[in-house]
């Protein structure tokens, strides 16, 4: 892939530096705020190499990329002439996105930065309550201590980094939020809720709360305090803005975090959590076949982002959470269904890119399964779904809890793992995987996917016959020699005989009962051949390749049967003209040699349905 020019057509189909508030990257996609959601089209950037497919949700425009994404992210940003500071600094857009949109998009801008590095240390917490489990370490030996550290620090720091994210989300100070972080994990307040000492700001008693690993109350501390922020620096002097306004601004809002903001959001945190387990508690079976049945099709609308926070909350409030074991299996579901289509399938095109998907599935990353093999074959990706949903139940019913957060995929396995060892959630939760991938597998390659028809077999004709076979006109328009295209392929007739069309409106229709056997990628051109074998080429305009699509729309498909008259095409003749191209289209008795005459009728005007060719 040629990560510039990807990054470039895709700024432009967007609508250009002009129309983008803001764009990050996550795993696999580009996330866009745009001004005006109606300018990109998507079937154009559809079409971009390196582009997967292009999915709006919770106010992003999404280009899904895959795996190469963080390098197309680089070169778009390089396109654009900005720096990542600059982009991610969002402008109000004009439209009023709805309040779960704009909730969406919060958790998402606040979380996106962190959860690789989430992953990275609830896989590693796994991997050492492996190792005690087995017995190749325990928790006194010095190696151990040392990892441990640099795993629990991000969810003892979790104040701290979630402040710095959100600062910056916020367009705030990010420095500033993340202080405001550490003053809630601040060792002599650590302390203080410890040992009960009894603390007041002004006379007004604070309440004690041990915040390490908390989420919630940076969020909203990091909210108010960009806020604060824009609006002392608004007023505060030029000459002493650059430590007035932090200083005010912390002290502030530190006290009303500390007095506030704390004590309220930790009743919201531990009602969360309690919610949670309480719909857990009800049927851990049927919160996992509900959860996990449908979490894919959650995901593809970006809908995840609202559920991140209860997760993570679960773990820094319980130290479990026993949604994400139910969770996890869907991962494994939409690899074993793309797996089965790798195995099957006879499709040159989409056996390979359904076993890149299958290995990046087991990695951990299911958009390449899910758009570019599972959703588009349609029926796979339901049964990977009831597949998920099996498997979520199972992993409830067997008691499946994660002791961390992170993304799917093998990896991620560890965190699964009680510190204390391996027990029989562990094992209900490898069934779970097992139960969804195999379940997925099975119903895939039986009843999922069926490999496409071969192409017709084609007629040629008996050249010691001499019956009449017609072609009608596929189009409205001006009648002219095929030797009168400004195209040397068609006008010399190596291609073949026939004739071309100036078409006057943008439709053209089936010229007799048959197959279709080609539709090209870019829509321009469509081959076909009739019930007594005669094969043709309808080619609209001339070098509209380079169109890549744009301005066309296809109706029919390779493999589907047409009759006289069924629409097969639109496209913009305006449109196509106002680019700089020639609509002149050419019809193209492509298998010609077999025939001995091939007429075409007289007449400078022609409508769709009336005589073109005759072929003897």
């Amino acid at each position: 892939m040629d990560y510039k020019k990807t990054a470039r057509e895709v700024l432009n189909s967007v609508g250009g530096n002009e129309n983008i508030n803001s764009v990050i990257h996550c795993v696999t996609r580009l996330r866009f705020k745009l001004k005006d959601h109606q300018l990109p089209d998507k079937e154009q950037i559809k079409q971009i190499d390196g582009v997967i497919t292009v999915v709006e949700s919770g106010g992003q425009f999404q280009v899904v990329i895959g795996n190469e994404v963080p390098k197309v992210y680089e070169a778009l940003l390089e396109t654009m002439g900005v720096k990542p500071d600059q982009v991610n600094q969002e402008e109000q857009s004009n439209e009023k996105s709805s309040l779960f949109s704009r909730f969406v998009d919060v958790i998402s801008g606040v979380f996106m930065p962190v959860v690789g590095v989430l992953a990275a240390v609830g896989i590693l917490k796994g991997l050492l309550a492996l190792c005690t489990s087995m017995g190749w370490m325990t928790d006194q030996m010095g190696t151990y201590k040392i990892l441990y550290a640099t795993a629990d620090a991000m969810f003892y720091f979790f104040p701290v980094i979630l402040g710095f994210s959100a600062g910056k989300k916020f367009g705030g100070n990010p420095y500033l939020s993340a202080v405001l972080g550490a003053a809630l994990v601040y060792p002599t307040m650590t302390a203080a809720f410890t040992d009960k000492t009894a603390l007041t700001f002004l006379t007004i008693p604070v309440v004690l709360i041990n915040y390490t690993s908390s989420v919630i109350p940076i969020i909203i501390g990091a909210f108010l305090a960009a806020k604060v922020e824009k609006l002392i620096s608004k007023y505060a002097p030029t000459s002493i803005k650059m430590f007035i306004v932090p200083l005010l601004t912390l002290a502030i809002i530190s006290p009303i975090v500390f007095l506030v903001v704390g004590p309220v959001s930790t009743i919201i945190s531990d009602g969360l959590a309690n919610g949670s387990m309480w719909i857990y508690h009800l049927s851990p079976a049927a919160a996992g076949l509900v959860l996990a049945g449908f979490w894919q099709a959650i995901i593809i609308f970006g809908l995840h982002w609202a559920f991140i926070p209860i997760l993570l909350n679960n773990v820094v409030t319980n130290g479990f959470d026993p949604i994400n074991g139910m969770l996890f299996c869907t991962t494994f579901a939409q690899t074993g269904a793309a797996f089965a289509i790798a195995l099957k399938s006879r499709d040159p095109k989409l056996k390979p890119i359904a076993t890149s998907a299958s290995i990046a599935g087991l990695m951990g990353v299911t958009e390449p399964a899910i758009y570019g093999v599972t959703l588009p074959t349609k029926k796979p990706f339901i049964l990977a779904s009831i597949a998920a949903g099996i498997g979520g139940a199972t992993a409830g019913l067997l008691g499946s809890t994660a002791y961390g957060f992170a993304s799917g995929g093998i990896f991620g396995i560890p965190m699964f793992i009680n510190p204390k060892g391996i027990d029989a959630g562990f094992t209900g939760f490898i069934i779970s995987l097992v139960v969804a991938f195999v379940l997925a597998f099975i119903l895939t390659y039986l009843f999922g996917y069926k490999n496409a028809k071969p192409a017709p077999e084609i007629k040629v004709a008996d050249e010691s016959k001499v019956e009449e076979k017609v072609v009608f006109s596929p189009l409205n328009g001006e009648l002219i020699p095929l030797s009168a295209v400004k195209d040397e392929a068609f006008s010399s007739g190596a291609m073949g005989q026939g004739a071309a069309v100036i078409p006057k409106e943008g439709v053209a229709y089936a010229p007799f009962n048959g197959t279709v056997v080609t539709v090209f990628k870019t829509k321009h051109a469509i081959g076909l051949i009739s019930e007594d074998g005669v094969e043709l080429l309808i080619h609209i305009g001339i070098n509209t390749v380079s169109l890549k699509g744009k301005h066309f729309t296809s109706f029919v498909s390779e493999g589907d049967t047409i009759q006289k008259g069924d629409k097969l095409v639109e496209f913009d003749p305006q449109a196509i003209t106002d680019e700089g191209y020639d609509i002149t289209t050419s019809v193209i008795v492509t298998n010609t040699a077999v025939y001995t005459d091939i007429i075409v009728e007289n007449g400078a005007e022609i409508h769709a349905g009336e005589h073109l060719l005759k072929i003897r």
